[in-house]
């Protein structure tokens, strides 16, 4: 009789190449966040079944209650692999995107994310003030209609509906802008100046995912 097998260990091999990291994105919009971090999993290829995934879902809450979805869905992964013994069932990093708006939440969602190891992205006036920097220079304090005036006179037709060709490859040219708009907006879980983003932060984690990496 062969010998029984040990079962499997609940942790990720440590080979040098280590596996894309699976990552969890929780949007406070429904439409056009999940239709811009999945065009940038494609841009990537982010979402190779043999190493993981990059999985969007839409949220259109206040942000407390993004933040508090991100850590159910990360939770419940986490216990699925503990049952199934898989720890590539397990999300790597948790994501949750939300705007400024007017939001009574926001103080305590940041407190929340910062509490439980959610990286939570804080755009202001609104998340589309990262898609128009994928455009054009902006600088000035604007309201979030200001910004959706100034994006449907870059995108024909825009209805929050982005168009295939959005320039997603553009992404660093977004990031630099982003920078100089608020320089010191460099981490999650931070509340920007007007105008101002973090969202690059996650488009760079989802490239890295996609490209996968070596290790020392």
């Amino acid at each position: 009789m062969s010998p029984r097998r040990s079962p499997p260990r609940l942790e990720r091999p440590s080979a040098r190449r280590y596996p894309k990291k699976r990552i969890l994105v929780i949007c406070e919009g429904v439409v056009t966040e999940v239709q811009y971090f999945n065009g940038v999993k494609d841009h990537f290829k982010a979402v190779p079944v043999d190493v993981g995934r990059c999985d969007v879902d839409g949220c259109g809450k206040d942000p407390l209650s993004v933040v508090k979805e991100a850590i159910r869905r990360r939770d419940k992964a986490r216990g699925d692999a503990r049952r199934q013994r898989d720890a590539f069932l397990a999300y790597d990093e948790t994501w949750a995107v939300v705007d400024v708006d007017d939001h009574a939440s926001l103080s305590e969602a940041i407190r929340a994310a910062h509490a439980n190891g959610v990286k939570l992205l804080i755009s202001r006036p609104c998340f589309e003030i990262w898609l128009l920097w994928h455009f054009q220079d902006c600088l000035a304090a604007l309201t979030t209609r200001d910004v959706q005036r100034k994006l449907a006179a870059r995108l024909p037709n825009y209805d929050k509906h982005l168009p295939a060709a959005f320039p997603y490859h553009d992404h660093l040219r977004a990031e630099r802008r982003a920078q100089l708009a608020d320089p010191d907006h460099v981490t999650p879980n931070r509340k920007g100046r007007n105008p101002s983003t973090n969202v690059w932060l996650l488009v760079t984690g989802i490239a890295q995912s996609g490209k996968g990496g070596i290790r020392q």
